[in-house]
């Protein structure tokens, strides 16, 4: 009998790979780079949702969602693995910090990073003040600048897009999104579906915020 493959004993264990599409003629041909790992036991269920930016020196830097589930006591992080074959292969996942060197919670959630026009790089995800319990909570919202050399994160760059409000339930979830340039105004747009603010099961206001 075929057997889930499971490393931790968390909801799910995934690794993550790059795809790199080429065109032969009329046919798109595909490979798939090194699979990213984590070690199950800094990141339970391993590594999921990757985002992905070019620095300037060319490396591609990837920011992974990673979770403590099943061991509340593990750091709830953010990871990165940078590239520096354009893809192929990747560095061993490790957490992801400010400039500085500090450390800052994240819970199990999908985030993004966003290359602007004017050169600079974003990202926008959760960090917590304290430590996160595998996907909770998932709230502040935050929008942060990469250091485009060392792909760091500025820590005096985050600023709080929305958090949990007076009278919503404590698992509102602000991770359902997709930012993009404005083309004409070059804000940032974002759109984010406010989940769970009401306890009412599956369901969530559409919200459109301008950064």
């Amino acid at each position: 009998m075929a057997s889930l493959y499971n490393l931790s004993g968390a909801y799910t264990y995934t690794k993550v790979a790059v795809l790199h599409g080429r065109w032969e003629g009329k046919e798109l041909r595909w490979e798939m780079s090194d699979l990213v790992k984590a070690d199950p036991e800094r990141s339970t269920p391993g590594m999921d949702e990757a985002t992905l930016a070019h620095l300037n020196d060319g490396r591609i830097l990837m920011i992974l969602r990673g979770s403590n589930d099943k061991h509340p006591e593990l750091p709830g992080r953010r990871w990165t693995a940078p590239s520096s074959d354009g893809g192929c292969r990747w560095n061993q996942p490790q957490p992801w910090t400010f400039e500085d060197g500090g450390d800052f919670f994240s819970p199990s959630a999908r985030s993004q990073l966003l290359r602007h026009s004017s050169g600079r790089l974003f990202w926008l995800g959760n960090t917590t003040p304290e430590n996160p319990r595998s996907n909770w909570p998932r709230y502040p919202f935050v929008i942060g600048e990469v250091d485009p050399t060392s792909g760091l994160l500025l820590r005096n760059s985050l600023h709080v897009v929305d958090k949990l409000q007076a009278g919503e339930a404590p698992v509102l979830s602000l991770s359902n999104f997709h930012a993009r340039e404005d083309r004409r105004t070059c804000e940032i747009a974002l759109h984010m579906t406010r989940l769970f603010a009401q306890p009412q099961g599956w369901a969530g206001d559409a919200y459109f915020y301008r950064i």
